[in-house]
Order: C-alpha cells, then structure tokens, then sequence
C-alpha cells in the first residue's frame, strides 16, 4: 500500500468558489479541505467522498487573542492563528484551545514547548514558497527550518497547507511533499502533515471527545 493512499487534507483554504476548489482538491487525492470563507447552512454541492470543514482564522492584537480563542473553543470549527511576532506566538501557544499556529516567524524553545502542552499543531504555509521569490523566499525557508527543529524537538504535530484562495493555488499532495522537501521535512513527516495531523484534529473535535484518552463510546 502506497503512503499515497492516505487521506489527505488541506486546512487552510479561503477560495473564491468552495464548489470548485473541492473538486479541484478531490481531483488531486484530498479527501477535505478547511474553508474559512465558507458561511453558516451554505449550500454547496460535493465530490464523493470529500469533506469541507468549517475554520475560522484568530485575528487580534496579543492581548485579545486569548479572548477571541475563548469565543469559539468548544466549538466544531477549525481554529488557526497567523504565526508573527513573538507576542503574538506567544499569546496563541499558552491560549488553549486553538487548533493550528501557522507559520511563526520567531519561534522558540519556550513556544514550542507551550505548543506541546496545549496540543497545538504547527503549520508550515506552502503558499508562501509558491509566491514568494528573492531573498524573501530564502528568509522564509530558513524560518521554516527553524520551526521544524523545534517541532521535532517537542514532537509537536505539523500540518502543510497551501494558503489557496484560489483553484490556481492548490497543489497536489506529491507537490507539497515535494516543496516541504526544500526546508529539510522527510515524505514521511510531510504525509502525516497533510494525513494523521488533520485526522488528530478532527477527532478532537468530534462530539464524543472528552480529552486525549478519553472518548464517549
């Protein structure tokens, strides 16, 4: 069985059309996608077997993201931060209840650390090398290097996205292993990154889910 036969997902998408991203998305082998565009009891019509999950991205100064995470824990939404300054990443690791940090441009011991406590993955943003060029493509693939020792170090969970806004956006689950590859994540990592992290998350966001250990039967 090829690790290709996973089911694979994408949680970090905000496309003009939802319809036409998720048979985009199941065309390349993804079984879900995250929308964060995608409003309440919108009716949208889907590939077989495919999922799209509802997200919602925190967007607050340090001292109100706590407040803003608090707002919807407990819910079924998808919660992800925007990765920044060290405030910033700091204010979402020690905050629990978010699902994703994406992309912290200063990352630590100690976040990392708070990250694992609380059980929050961290995304690595594709899309950024995708756009970007020069020397800004360097920086960011040098940060990325950075937050893969630290997730490893603490065993954090890791999770791609392509950032896609539009079906021009997306890529493959091939061509992300392919591009994640570029910072140093082994096809495994990059696999689990886009297969058993998601699950993990959906899992815990599932009714029957009490915390880890413990599950309604």
């Amino acid at each position: 069985m090829s690790q290709y036969d996973s089911k694979f997902y994408d949680f970090f998408t905000h496309p003009d059309s939802s319809e036409l991203m998720a048979a985009l998305a199941r065309k390349y082998g993804f079984s879900g996608i995250v929308d964060m565009n995608q409003k309440i009891n919108e009716v949208i019509i889907l590939p077989d077997d495919f999922s799209i999950y509802r997200g919602v991205e925190i967007q607050a100064k340090s001292s109100r993201i706590r407040e803003e995470i608090k707002k919807h824990r407990g819910s079924n939404l998808i919660l992800l931060a925007r990765g920044g300054e060290e405030d910033i990443n700091r204010a979402a690791v020690e905050s629990e209840g978010l699902d994703i940090l994406l992309q912290p441009s200063e990352f630590n011991n100690v976040l990392a650390k708070a990250a694992s406590d609380n059980s929050i993955a961290i995304g690595f943003n594709l899309g950024l090398l995708i756009r970007l060029r020069g020397d800004a493509r360097v920086r960011e693939l040098k940060n990325m290097r950075i937050i893969l020792k630290h997730a490893r170090k603490y065993k954090l969970e890791m999770i791609l996205t392509s950032d896609s806004s539009s079906v021009y956006d997306l890529r493959s689950p091939r061509e992300m292993v392919a591009l994640s590859s570029l910072f140093g994540m082994t096809p495994c990592e990059a696999i689990d990154a886009m297969s058993a992290t998601p699950k993990s998350i959906l899992r815990r966001k599932s009714p029957n889910y009490i915390k880890e250990g413990i599950e309604i039967l």
